[in-house]
């Protein structure tokens, strides 16, 4: 998938590059978001199957961190080349890109399958079951020990594209091929269970506020009394990437230690233990090793009712920049917490779990453009708007919190997902 997802996505950047015209360069972003999709999937199940459960948050919000803070960096890079040269330059420079990107995902991005550890001999007698690497029972109708041993193992990487070629192309061609096979619609199948849906629709609701900043924050610079040029207004744009980055301690770091803690305390560890790293959590310096609590669910309504009124009074732009960090800071903390939640909650189906949870931020990211300026903001001001945001994104995420932490082990007993103590 990491391949040909790649491979495809340099022709689109020629495409966009060529285009003659606005159509012809929209239809191409449309055929290249379809493509590149996959960089929004394929990795977290990645990391889940390379990495252990004891650092699976602090590695997982690695990959949140790079996906929150790329839209904040990016403008200063598109400034500088805009700004000297023509635009097309820009597509340019990204086809160099995605031509590197194809070929380490060839020499340094493992295929992850089940590796065996010890080898033994188990009686399966007729109408037994046993599961798969992936935790799907399979029907065995008959075996004896001789004939049907199973492996100890685990899911992680297995070995590099280049020493198996023609089993990797196998692999990475099997998603086309299954698109012409019968199979039961997996969205169906996902969508139904309420852990996965409600969290990835709330995620997709905080993921879209914050692409209404940075939508709103050009708009409003590059008009008086701010005035921003297109060099400053791309620099401006890192102090979201900072906030995201320092995001990354609460969100991985403090979501594992906070499953730790539980797991000594009560014996066992259960997704919905990560959850109170949303709810409060901590920052500890290693010099003094003094604690800071930041609840993450307030700072996301502080800094949106902060950013609506600069927005409204045109006050200075540090405050914009400085609590859009934060904004960010706490944005990245919850992709962090959240998508490491959804993962485990089905880790045997953590692709198809991903999918969803990627499938509401895309519907939100995008919607948003079409209504937060207008008409929401020229309807009812700034004010309102960011007042209104702070508050869903704090409300609906201190509800769904505490509804799992209530009854979150129970909901997916009930639906059939997996509740195992790990």
């Amino acid at each position: 998938m990491y391949l040909l997802g790649s491979l495809f996505f340099i022709p689109c950047t020629v495409w966009m590059a060529l285009s003659p015209s606005y159509i012809s360069f929209a239809i191409a972003r449309v055929v290249a978001g379809l493509v590149s999709s996959f960089s929004q999937t394929v990795p977290p199940a990645t990391i889940t199957d390379i990495f252990v459960k004891e650092v699976r948050g602090s590695k997982m919000s690695m990959f949140g961190v790079a996906v929150v803070i790329a839209p904040a960096v990016s403008p200063l890079f598109c400034g500088l080349i805009v700004n000297a040269s023509s635009w097309r330059n820009l597509f340019w420079l990204i086809l160099g890109l995605a031509g590197l990107q194809f070929v380490l995902f060839f020499i340094i991005v493992p295929e992850t399958l089940w590796n065996p550890d010890v080898e033994t001999a188990l009686t399966l007698t007729s109408g037994s079951t046993l599961e798969d690497d992936k935790g799907v029972e399979q029907h065995v109708e008959s075996a004896s020990p001789a004939s049907s041993p199973t492996t100890s193992g685990h899911v992680g990487a297995a070995w590099m594209p280049w020493q198996r070629p023609a089993e990797y192309m196998r692999i990475v061609l099997s998603p086309v091929l299954m698109v012409s096979t019968r199979h039961k619609p997996w969205l169906s199948r996902q969508l139904r269970f309420l852990p996965i849906t409600l969290t990835s629709l709330y995620y997709g609701s905080i993921f879209a506020w914050s692409v209404g900043i940075t939508i709103v924050w050009p708009q409003k610079a590059e008009k008086p009394p701010y005035s921003f040029a297109e060099v400053p207004l791309g620099a401006s744009f890192l102090a979201f990437g900072i906030g995201g980055l320092l995001g990354k301690w609460s969100g991985g770091i403090v979501g594992d230690k906070v499953v730790q803690y539980f797991h000594r305390k009560t014996g066992h560890r259960q997704p919905e233990h990560r959850l109170w790293a949303l709810v409060s959590t901590s920052l500890t310096p290693v010099c003094n090793h003094t604690q800071l609590q930041l609840p993450i669910l307030p700072l996301m309504l502080v800094s949106c009712c902060i950013i609506g009124l600069a927005y409204q009074r045109d006050l200075h732009y540090m405050l914009i920049l400085v609590m859009g960090g934060l904004f960010f800071f706490a944005l990245s903390a919850a992709t962090g917490i959240l998508q490491t939640y959804v993962l485990e909650t089905y880790l045997a189906k953590s692709m198809d779990a991903m999918a969803v949870f990627n499938l509401f931020k895309s519907m939100w990211g995008f919607a948003i453009s079409f209504f937060v300026v207008e008409p929401w903001a020229t309807e009812h001001g700034y004010l309102a708007e960011y007042a209104t945001q702070g508050c869903l994104a704090a409300g609906l995420g201190g509800l769904l919190c505490l509804g799992l932490l209530w009854r979150g082990l129970e909901l997916r007993r009930a639906q059939g997902m997996p509740v195992e103590s790990r």
